[in-house]
């Protein structure tokens, strides 16, 4: 995998494939991205334990032994990182399609039993220390317990068929299909079910996308996933022959699954309709369309997709924005 680097910055926490690996429907594990913001915390997998807690009928406390003899669920979705929280319009397209394989959430909750007043639920790990100079006591995401009753988020305990490592957050994360990777919490110890959202750091200040809407400032929780989509083959500056017939093809997903991925090859001047394969699950949707370039030179391909509900990807400025490469067409030999 790549290091990166954004604005000049070395990302050391970050290791990411290029996009012409993604090749696979299931991402293999070696093609994952990996992050983690303030390092990998030392996890005693013997004593590790979840707390659900706060506005509950009973505090429970689950060990991995306990939480290995409960009904196991699999799911398939993508996954992806909404991008670093200083620069939240620019893409990183971080993107990989995975199994996971745990306990239903729900099926936790309702061992605790929630309390009718709680309206939030908090997310904390294992992991804190400091963050471009910030020092955070943990890492604590929440979400609206509203949206939290489906059957497929999961407290995973698996990946692609294998035990969560300690760089994918072993041995229990959070997984919420749908929505950005931030809100699927690492190194998980507790759930902490409360009436108004936390305080913390990474729900008040970091991933949050800020507009001006009539002179006030709207503050939008970096929580669904938006449409997004790419193309994996061909590769940025790959050389074709001019006329040969070439498959175009790539990954599309968004929190509401995909009906249409538009595919330009003349840097968005002309839009084709791509086909587009159904969704699995919360899987995302392969894309694929034939081209055979007439004329030597460089072109721009472009792609973009747009969900059941009609919302699509905008032009720049966003993490989701449309993708583009650039491939040289040259005279066959």
């Amino acid at each position: 995998m790549n290091r990166y680097w954004l604005d000049g910055v070395d990302l050391p926490n970050l290791k990411q494939p290029p996009v012409s690996a993604l090749v696979d429907f299931e991402t293999p594990r070696d093609r994952i991205f990996s992050l983690n913001h303030m390092g990998v915390p030392a996890i005693d997998r013997h004593n590790w334990k979840v707390t659900i807690k706060g506005l509950v009928d009973r505090r429970i406390t689950f060990g991995l032994d306990d939480l290995r003899g409960m009904r196991q669920y699999d799911v398939c979705a993508f996954h992806e990182c909404a991008g670093h929280p200083f620069h939240p319009s620019v893409p990183v397209r971080r993107v990989a399609n995975v199994v996971w394989r745990g306990v239903a959430l729900r099926e936790v909750l309702a061992l605790a039993g929630v309390k009718p007043q709680a309206a939030f639920m908090w997310s904390a790990g294992a992991d804190g220390g400091n963050y471009h100079g910030t020092e955070i006591p943990a890492f604590v995401k929440d979400l609206p317990l509203e949206e939290l009753s489906r059957d497929d988020i999961l407290l995973a305990l698996q990946l692609n068929g294998e035990e969560l490592d300690d760089t994918r957050g072993g041995p229990v994360r959070l997984v919420v299909p749908g929505y950005y990777g931030t809100n699927s919490t690492k190194w998980l110890v507790s759930l902490d079910l409360q009436a108004a959202r936390s305080p913390s750091y990474f729900t008040t200040v970091m991933y949050n996308d800020r507009q001006t809407l009539a002179g006030r400032e709207v503050v939008t929780p970096v929580w669904r996933v938006a449409p997004h989509s790419l193309i994996v083959y061909p590769a940025h500056e790959a050389v074709i022959a001019v006329g040969a017939q070439t498959l175009i093809f790539g990954w599309a997903w968004g929190a509401d699954p995909i009906e249409v991925v538009e595919v330009s090859v003349d840097g968005g001047a002309c839009w084709r309709t791509a086909q587009v394969e159904p969704r699995r699950q919360h899987s995302w949707q392969r894309f694929s369309c034939a081209w055979s370039p007439a004329s030597s030179g460089t072109h721009r391909l472009q792609c973009r997709a747009i969900d059941i509900a009609g919302r699509g990807q905008p032009l720049a400025e966003a993490r989701n924005c449309i993708f583009s490469i650039e491939v040289l067409a040259g005279q066959s030999t």
